[in-house]
């Protein structure tokens, strides 16, 4: 009986000693996968203007279009948005022809370009300016001929 007791403590205490190395062997949870951040907006400043009208237009890369926009001046910003041939945003944006009546900004973001436009406190009228837009490692500029509209 003596030896019977001692066999079934041993067992007991194999078993055990067993699960416990079992649990050190089980699988971990995976840590908790981070969301994705929201894309970023397209502008750091005041928000979109309450009208902000682009015509549609098409342009290549190394190619020149005619951008028309039509926007409200209460403070906001109109943006048209565009991707290089790549899929991928240009590089190096150049305003060699300012705007008379308003400020320009070229943004990448969330995998595009977008050239916006804030027009002057209190101009109404129309304003334009050119911006020159690279794609990395191709020769030549992708040019974007702004035309904007501005309303009260």
């Amino acid at each position: 009986m003596k030896l019977e007791r001692a066999l079934h403590a041993r067992t007991l205490t194999s078993i055990l000693a067993f699960g416990v190395l079992l649990a050190g062997c089980q699988p971990k949870a995976p840590p908790p996968v981070a969301e994705a951040p929201p894309p970023l907006p397209p502008h750091a400043g005041p928000p979109p203007a309450t009208s902000c009208k682009v015509a549609p237009f098409h342009v290549t890369d190394g190619g020149a279009a005619t951008v028309s926009m039509s926007v409200s001046n209460e403070g906001g910003y109109c943006a048209a948005t565009l991707t290089a041939s790549s899929g991928k945003p240009y590089d190096a944006p150049l305003v060699p022809v300012l705007p008379l009546h308003g400020k320009p900004h070229v943004v990448k973001y969330n995998g595009q370009t977008s050239v916006e436009y804030r027009p002057a406190e209190g101009f109404v009228g129309h304003d334009s300016f050119v911006v020159k837009l690279i794609v990395k490692d191709q020769p030549g500029y992708t040019t974007l001929n702004m035309s904007v509209d501005v309303h009260g």
